[in-house]
């Protein structure tokens, strides 16, 4: 059974330097990532990896640490300016506009009814803009409301009032008709028609010097995007340290074998020759 003594220290052998190579390797692809936006809501954050995804910037989205319930999103270090860049040329994280419950809890402890009325055109303006943010390919919405507040005591008729809409919207091409958003403020302003409503659009380009095909990046012959660059030249060095431990553990196994069997072969032959030497 001493053949099986190399064997088991060629094996250990390859064990250790295996995982020496692995450790940096894994090491690297762990600080390579740095958080660019945290403490998002689920919705903010999905918007934020689909804008970098669509400029082909690799990032990883995953729960926040610092904050329970809310998450972050990260991508390469080397990717950093970039993806700074394509955030903000998409007002991205976007603000949180106020709703009707943040609206109507702020004010003093008796409010007076122009407070009152101002808290709640501020509340719903606030809703109509996340309705107009929710719609594909709306970067910002900004709803200005000029709603009176009626007086029972002075108005027969609801006061007449009006609206002016902002739109930047991606693409040459409005992602929502005008006529859409002028039925969907006035149907949540009261005694507002589509006709008071003014829409403006407009289209937000891409940042200067950035185009979607810049993204890629080339190891050799494989093109990939400048995010995953760096990981991919990563697997590459540790492949080849791989391959190179692997070669050398083999040579190390093939030689201990070898020197196991010519070590049997001598006692194989020590024990013919005694054989031979104690026969009658």
């Amino acid at each position: 059974m001493r053949h099986a003594t190399p064997v088991r220290r060629a094996l250990a052998a390859l064990r250790s330097p295996l995982l020496i190579a692995l450790v940096p390797f894994a090491a690297l692809v762990a600080a390579c990532a740095v958080p660019v936006a945290g403490g998002l809501d689920d919705t903010e954050a999905n918007r934020i990896f689909v804008a970098l995804d669509r400029a082909s910037v690799d990032a990883t989205k995953e729960p926040d640490p610092a904050l329970e319930g809310r998450w972050r999103v990260a991508v390469a270090r080397d990717d950093l300016p970039r993806a700074l860049s394509i955030m903000r040329g998409e007002d991205l994280p976007r603000r949180d506009p106020p709703s009707m419950i943040d609206a109507l809890g702020k004010g003093s402890l008796v409010p007076s009814e122009a407070a009152e009325h101002a808290q709640l055109v501020a509340g719903i303006a606030g809703e109509l803009e996340r309705s107009l943010e929710g719609i594909d390919g709306v970067l910002t919405a900004r709803v200005h409301l000029n709603v009176p507040a009626p007086n029972p005591l002075r108005d027969s008729v609801p006061p007449h009032g009006s609206a002016g809409v902002l739109i930047e919207h991606t693409g040459p091409t409005p992602p929502v008709s005008a006529d859409s958003i002028q039925r969907l403020v006035a149907g949540g302003v009261a005694g507002l028609i589509p006709a008071d409503v003014v829409v403006v659009m407009v289209a937000r380009t891409a940042p200067p010097g950035f185009e979607v095909g810049d993204g890629l990046a080339h190891v050799g012959p494989i093109a990939v995007t400048r995010a995953s660059m760096r990981q991919l030249q990563a697997a590459l060095v540790a492949l080849v340290a791989l391959v190179a431990v692997l070669a050398g553990a083999t040579l190390v196994l093939y030689s201990r074998l070898a020197r196991a069997r010519s070590e049997q072969d001598d006692l194989l032959a020590a024990a013919g020759s005694s054989n031979l030497t104690g026969s009658p």
